[in-house]
C-alpha cells in the first residue's frame, strides 16, 4: 500500500514510470500533510494555558482533523486502486464482439470511480481548508505560518483532485453524470479559491505576514 510507504519510497514510487501512483494520489497526499500541519497546530495551542479559552473549539477541530487524517491516508490508496483498475480494463482484450461490449460496460465503470475518487479528495481537503479558517485566530501565533502552509497544501490538494477527476470526463459516455461531475468540480474550485483567498486575507494584513501580499 501506498501509505505504509516511507516518504522516499513514495517519493521514488512516483518518479517512476510505472503507475500508479498518479495525480490523485499526489492530491490526497497534499491533503494528508496538510491535515498534520492543521493538527500539530491545534496539538501545540492546546498546550498553553493563554489559550485556554479556546480549548472547547480547538478540541473538536482536533477530532474532525483525526478524522480526515484517516480519510485522507485512505484516499492515497483508494486513489491507486482506482487508476490501476483503469489501466487494467482499457487494455482488455477485444478479439470478438462480445469481449469488446464486456470491455466497454467495464470501462465505463472503472471511469466512473476514477472519476469519483479524486473528487472525495477535494471534498476533504476543502474541509480542512475550512477548519484552518475556522481556527487562525485561536492558534498559538507561533504556528500560523504552519497552519497557512497547511492550507496551501490543501488547496493543491484540491486543484490536484480536481484534475484528476477532469482529465476522465471526455471518456465518460454518461451525460447526465458528467454534468454533474462538472457543476461538482466548478463548486469545489470557487468554494476552495474563496476560502484561500479570505484566510490569506486575514493573515497576511499584519505583520509579520505582509510581505506576502
Amino acid at each position: 500500500m501506498l501509505s505504509s510507504l516511507s516518504i522516499n519510497e513514495f517519493a521514488a514510487k512516483m518518479a517512476s514510470d510505472d503507475v500508479p501512483p498518479g495525480g490523485g494520489s499526489a492530491a490526497a497526499m497534499y491533503g494528508l500533510m496538510a491535515t498534520a500541519l492543521l493538527e500539530m497546530a491545534v496539538n501545540y495551542s492546546l498546550k498553553s494555558p493563554k489559550l485556554a479559552e479556546h480549548d472547547e473549539v480547538l478540541i473538536v477541530k482536533q477530532a474532525d482533523l483525526s478524522r480526515l487524517h484517516i480519510e485522507l491516508t485512505i484516499l492515497i490508496d483508494r486513489d491507486a486502486l482506482a487508476l490501476r483498475a483503469l489501466l487494467a480494463t482499457a487494455g482488455m482484450p477485444e478479439l470478438t464482439p462480445e469481449a469488446k461490449q464486456v470491455r466497454a460496460v467495464a470501462l465505463q465503470k472503472a471511469l466512473k470511480q476514477a472519476a469519483e475518487v479524486p473528487l472525495e479528495t477535494a471534498r476533504a481537503c476543502l474541509e480542512v481548508i475550512e477548519i484552518g479558517k475556522a481556527i487562525v485566530d485561536l492558534v498559538d501565533k507561533m504556528v500560523v505560518s504552519d497552519l497557512m502552509a497547511g492550507a496551501a497544501a490543501a488547496h493543491a490538494g484540491i486543484i490536484g483532485g480536481l484534475l484528476s477527476t477532469a482529465i476522465n470526463l471526455s471518456e465518460i459516455h454518461d451525460d447526465t453524470l458528467v454534468s454533474g461531475l462538472k457543476g461538482q468540480i466548478y463548486l469545489l474550485r470557487t468554494a476552495a479559491d474563496e476560502l484561500r483567498n479570505a484566510l490569506e486575507n486575514r493573515v497576511y494584513c499584519c505583520e509579520p505576514f505582509s510581505v506576502m501580499i
